[in-house]
């Protein structure tokens, strides 16, 4: 670590040294964004914004996009028109579920081997090409397999985008922008809803389709520009990149910033390291927390087969309602990344979401009127932003191995993904269920119970750790995961 001093020097120094007088602008920035730190770094990390940022928001932007329209199409004629029947809704996000489940994991050792540059472009480009494909089907059966190959296409996304940051930013600059990646899915869900019921009344049988086939071309040609762009943008990592508009001095910087928080550069991938990281307690209790979360956050996801069994609302109304609960996701996402990043906190932020959670989950599972309902859906939607706080969470906390992050935010996204696929076909059945789906609310209310309690269980593992590093002799300010930030508590929190 010694031989990285002088280049940490170079690129984290400290604004103190900086005697000329700062713009007002530049007090607001460093107040609501990345805090106080010298002129090179901050036009470092806007560069590294402009590429990775522009890009991994855009591409969740259309994943969602391109895996949410289902819902749309089903309730402005699909469901017409193939005669779906029974479950089948159920099954369509069922069978995306089980190839996001049989891509995820293959997926996160494939990242630790190939480029994410080349890696992550493909696999966009290949589930634009099925979204294509969804406006010729003609069978339940045809969309159920065509589902199926969706989730196994977008399964290395987000992971892999969530491994990329961490190798990128630093903690006070992390889960703000988690949080904004995260955004991407409440404007995808909205847009969506939005781009549906103006494509209802203005195509609606153009050139003899119905309106909701037009939703998945429009879709398509939206997509295609995410894997291209891509291409150019991805760096790989701060040690090994190999990005065009990134030049030698500016990597060089980068990855002193992340020595400086002890960012270890990558290693191959052994036997042994898999051995550890799968008897290390991260892997383990990140995945009960992220299983929990995924449970407890799906109403928001029947919102509108609640709105269209009520007979009281239009196709278009029942496209365009819905996005106010998306809408109270994107604020309450973005306002709880500020708040991590900005006051230094992790689990006390955690407390929020998951308070909202189980407050909404009482009023859909009581489903007393359509007022207490309907904020029960959006409250539910205010619940969301736990996932980009605890992801910037648990990348902290394991800073020092690029290769544990990514199998355990895998895995943890795999078993998520696992149980929302069981969970929505047995106890959220929309042919048995809807509209008020009470069974499986109600036992959802214990689950949002169990997210909240598993915040103090992580908090409980991290602080043990700290406890074991010191008694190894490690440098707390070397090894903590909060050591950049002005905070000076060992652990983070």
């Amino acid at each position: 670590m010694g031989e990285k001093a002088e280049p940490v020097a170079t690129v984290v120094a400290s604004t103190s040294d900086h005697k000329e007088p700062k713009s007002i602008w530049i007090r607001i920035q460093e107040t609501i964004w990345d805090g106080p730190r010298s002129e090179d770094e901050r036009k470092l990390v806007q560069k590294l914004d402009l590429f990775v940022m522009s890009w991994a928001t855009f591409g969740y932007f259309v994943r969602l996009l391109d895996s949410a329209n289902i819902t749309n199409a089903y309730v402005s004629g699909m469901k017409e028109d193939l005669n779906v029947q029974g479950n089948e809704y159920n099954l369509f996000t069922t069978l995306f579920t089980c190839g996001y489940l049989v891509g995820q994991i293959p997926s996160q050792f494939l990242l630790t081997k190939i480029r994410p540059s080349i890696y992550l472009p493909v696999v966009e480009f290949l589930w634009t090409i099925v979204t294509f494909c969804f406006a010729g089907v003609q069978s339940t059966r045809a969309v159920l397999g065509m589902r199926f190959l969706l989730g196994m296409l977008e399964s290395p996304y987000a992971v892999g985008v969530l491994t990329l940051m961490g190798s990128w930013y630093t903690p006070r600059e992390l889960s703000k922008r988690i949080a904004i990646f995260y955004s991407a899915s409440y404007a995808a869900s909205m847009f969506s809803g939005y781009l549906q019921a103006a494509i209802y009344r203005g195509l609606n049988g153009t050139a003899g389709l119905p309106g909701w086939r037009w939703l998945f071309i429009f879709c398509g040609i939206i997509s295609i520009w995410s894997p291209l762009w891509g291409l150019y943008a991805i760096p790989d990592n701060p040690y090994t990149g190999r990005a065009r508009w990134m030049s030698d001095e500016e990597r060089s910087k980068h990855a002193a910033r992340m020595a400086s928080i002890d960012r270890r550069k990558p290693v191959p991938l052994t036997l042994a390291k898999v051995r550890r990281v799968f008897t290390h307690w991260p892997l383990y209790v990140f995945t009960f927390t992220l299983i929990f979360h995924c449970v407890a956050t799906q109403p928001l996801n029947f919102f509108a087969v609640w709105l269209k069994s009520l007979n009281r609302f239009s196709v278009y109304e029942v496209n365009v309602l819905p996005t106010a609960g998306q809408a109270v996701g994107l604020v309450t996402t973005l306002l709880y990344g500020w708040l991590s990043d900005g006051l230094n906190r992790r689990w006390e932020i955690l407390i929020i979401p998951a308070t909202f959670n189980f407050v909404g989950m009482v009023l859909v599972a009581a489903n007393a009127n359509y007022g207490a309902t309907f904020v029960g859906y959006l409250l539910n939607g205010a619940s969301w932003g736990f996932w980009p706080v605890l992801y910037s969470w648990a990348i902290e906390i394991m800073h020092k191995d690029m290769e544990e992050r990514a199998i355990v935010i895998g895995v943890a996204q795999t078993f998520g993904q696992a149980f929302i696929a069981w969970w929505t076909a047995v106890l959220l059945d929309v042919g048995k269920y809807a509209p008020s789906f009470h069974i499986g609310y109600s036992v959802m209310c214990g689950i949002s119970v169990l997210q909240f309690s598993s915040i103090f269980l992580v908090r409980h593992f991290a602080r043990r750790e700290e406890v074991l590093d010191l008694q190894r002799g490690v440098d707390p300010e070397t090894s903590d995961a909060d050591s950049n930030r002005d905070d000076k508590a060992a652990s983070p929190r």
